[in-house]
C-alpha cells in the first residue's frame, strides 16, 4: 500500500516536469509581453494582447495542476495535528464576524483541519492556502467558492492589498480567472534560480506530510 513517502517518490517526475515546464512558460510570457509593446498596428496589438492572454491561462493551468498534486497528498497523506492556537483564533475571530450579521452564508464557520499543516503564511499555515486554491483552480467558473475558501482568498487579498510585480492579485470580486500561479508565487514555489522552484516544493511536502528521505 502506498504511503506518503511513495506517493512523493511517484510523482516527482510529474511535479519536477510541471516546475520545468511552468519556468518555459515563464520566459514566453516574457517574450508575448515584448511583443505587446513593440506591436506597430492594431491588428498586431491585439494579435499580441491575446498570445499575452494564453500565455496567463497555459501558466496558471500548470500551476492548477502542481497544486493538484499538493492537495491530494495533504488530503491522502497529511498527519493528523490539532489546530494551532492561531488557525484557532482565526476560526474565533471569523465566527466573531458571523454572529453579527445574521444574513451570513455560513452559522459557523471552521477550516478544514486536515489541511492545517505546514509553515505559517501570515496566521494560516500553507496547506490551507493550498486546499483553497486547489478549489479555486477546479471551480472558477461558479458565480461564488463556498465560505471557507472566499474566506482564505479574502485573508490573501489582505496580505497582498495591491496586484504585485506581474500583476498578481488575490481579489477574488475582480474578474472570474485563475489564481494558481498567483498562490505559488505566495507559496515561494516559482523558480528564483533554476529548480529552485521544486525544491521549496518538495521541502514542503515532506514538511506537511513529515516525510523524510
Amino acid at each position: 500500500m502506498e504511503d506518503a513517502k511513495g506517493y512523493l517518490k511517484n510523482t516527482a517526475p510529474a511535479a519536477e516536469g510541471l516546475f520545468k515546464l511552468l519556468k518555459q512558460y515563464g520566459w514566453h510570457r516574457m517574450r508575448a509581453f515584448v511583443d505587446t509593446t513593440n506591436a506597430k498596428t492594431r491588428s498586431k496589438l491585439e494579435k499580441a494582447k491575446s498570445d499575452y492572454s494564453s500565455v496567463d491561462i497555459a501558466r496558471d493551468v500548470i500551476a492548477g495542476s502542481i497544486l493538484q498534486i499538493a492537495y491530494f497528498a495533504i488530503k491522502r497523506y497529511a498527519p493528523h495535528l490539532e489546530k494551532t492556537e492561531s488557525v484557532l483564533e482565526f476560526e474565533r475571530k471569523i465566527n466573531e464576524i458571523v454572529a453579527a450579521k445574521p444574513s451570513a452564508r455560513c452559522k459557523h464557520f471552521s477550516l478544514p483541519q486536515t489541511f492545517c499543516v505546514g509553515r505559517s503564511l501570515g496566521h494560516l499555515p500553507i496547506g490551507l492556502i493550498i486546499y483553497a486554491a486547489r478549489n479555486q483552480y477546479n471551480h472558477f467558473e461558479e458565480r461564488r467558492l463556498s465560505v471557507v475558501n472566499e474566506v482564505v482568498f479574502n485573508y490573501l487579498n489582505q496580505l497582498w492589498p495591491e496586484p504585485v510585480k506581474n500583476g498578481i492579485s488575490f481579489n477574488l470580486y475582480n474578474n472570474k480567472h485563475f489564481y494558481s500561479y498567483a498562490v505559488l508565487c505566495a507559496l515561494g514555489w516559482v523558480d528564483s534560480q533554476a529548480g529552485s522552484g521544486y525544491k521549496a516544493y518538495l521541502h514542503d511536502m515532506k514538511n506537511m506530510l513529515e516525510v523524510a528521505f
